[in-house]
């Protein structure tokens, strides 16, 4: 994996009394409720650049443009003048701290990118990512990798994350996202020469890094500049830290459960959740179900009984990933799914259902709006670590990784001077 030093784009102080305050959620995450509440505490905010829109609240990317110039032009934003390393930390309100490092990762074209998937993706259409690139030649927004280590890069990162912060921001769930910066040229050539011969897997932003590597392709990029690569934010794969929460599972049509109980090595009815709430009782399951022997499923149909299942990874075909066996989504996917009749495209066509709130998905089957429902546990980081060492691909959604990045502590510009 080859890193690189640029320099990066921050707000000042002439743009907010703390500029940390400006920093915003990934586009992904704000809807047109959000975008406008956080439009409306500043002309300012980062989102008028990630989520822009006009005097009619129409989307304009132009606009974008032209705000980030009048930015530069007053003072509110800068450039940081020699190429610099991100130390990136993220503290839990429990404490948990996550040291991080926000540099370019050279990714260039799909078929050249050293940065490799861990799980299928649902495909999302490109051209709102690419029109913001394409009118601003900004990246905007890291996304999340993760870089083999043996220690030694987590170990180096943390004498990194001294003194005071650039910028911190505290999010909506309370963490604290922190940036520092590294300027001097040889602690900048350790990183570079610690993790050129590490292997990188894209942990969160699969379609983003794909929208800087059609951009790379589309604008003829040239290999060591600011527009073949992209902003990342690289975590040590070894890291304590990482917490992979679930994303639950949908369908609309009803199953016949029964015929693949098989595919259990052991289940049971979950009395727990007639105890709580309707509005509680997604997370009752969902609770259970991270308690439950691994690989562990929670199921509902439409006016029946949860049941939690433990997987038999025995039963699954020879097509699974050989060391996902022991995931809950990967049995899900390869195993249950394919004996109910249901194919592997139906992960991504459509047919699947994705949600990360486990009270919404029982109330989508309480309510009617789906027929079955399956509940997947946590995972665990070094299962997924064994997962993809080798390159073995996910279903799609697999993962969550938490908490998510923060977007406007520093950016970067495609004709940045990198080293």
């Amino acid at each position: 994996m080859q890193i690189y030093a640029f320099q990066g784009f921050r707000f000042t102080d002439a743009a907010a009394a703390d500029p940390g305050s400006l920093a915003a959620p990934p586009f992904d995450q704000i809807d047109a409720d959000l975008r406008d509440e956080l439009h409306r505490r500043s002309p300012n905010h980062y989102t008028h650049f990630t989520a822009p829109v006009d005097a009619d609240g129409q989307i304009s990317y132009p606009s974008a443009a032209a705000l980030h110039a009048s930015w530069l032009a007053s003072g509110a934003v800068q450039r940081d003048s020699e190429p610099s390393l991100y130390p990136y930390v993220i503290e839990s309100p429990a404490g948990r701290c996550r040291p991080c490092l926000c540099c370019l990762v050279a990714v260039g074209t799909t078929s050249e990118s050293a940065l490799r998937p861990h799980e299928l993706t649902v495909e999302k259409p490109l051209a709102d990512r690419l029109a913001l690139l394409r009118a601003t030649r900004i990246d905007p927004e890291p996304v999340m990798i993760l870089a083999e280590d043996d220690g030694s890069f987590e170990s180096r990162l943390q004498t990194d994350l001294e003194g005071e912060a650039l910028v911190s921001h505290r999010d909506r769930d309370g963490n604290w996202h922190r940036l520092y910066r590294i300027v001097d040229p040889e602690r900048i050539r350790g990183y570079q020469e610690l993790l050129s011969s590490r292997a990188a897997t894209i942990a969160d932003g699969h379609h983003r890094c794909k929208t800087a590597q059609l951009f790379a392709q589309e604008t003829g990029a040239v290999e060591g500049t600011a527009a073949f690569a992209k902003m990342v934010v690289l975590i040590s794969a070894a890291s304590e830290d990482l917490e992979i929460a679930p994303i639950h599972r949908a369908l609309g049509g009803a199953l016949d459960l029964e015929s693949t109980r098989y595919l259990a090595s052991d289940w049971r009815i979950l009395q727990a959740d007639r105890s709580f709430a309707r509005s509680e009782r997604g997370s009752a399951i969902a609770a259970a179900v991270a308690a439950a022997p691994t690989p562990a499923l929670g199921v509902r149909l439409a006016g029946g009984e949860t049941e939690i299942w433990r997987l038999d990874s025995g039963q699954a075909p020879d097509s699974t990933p050989r060391l996902a066996r022991g995931l809950s989504a990967v049995l899900l996917h390869h195993m249950l799914l394919p004996a109910l009749g249901l194919d592997l495209s139906t992960s991504s066509d459509g047919t699947v259902r994705y949600r990360s709130d486990p009270d919404e998905l029982y109330r989508m089957v309480d309510d009617g709006e789906a027929r079955t429902a399956f509940w997947l546990p946590p995972m665990e980081p070094a299962e997924f670590a064994r997962a993809v060492r080798e390159g073995d691909v996910l279903p799609p959604k697999s993962t969550r990784f938490m908490p998510k990045l923060i977007s406007g502590l520093v950016w970067a510009g495609h004709d940045a001077e990198l080293i």
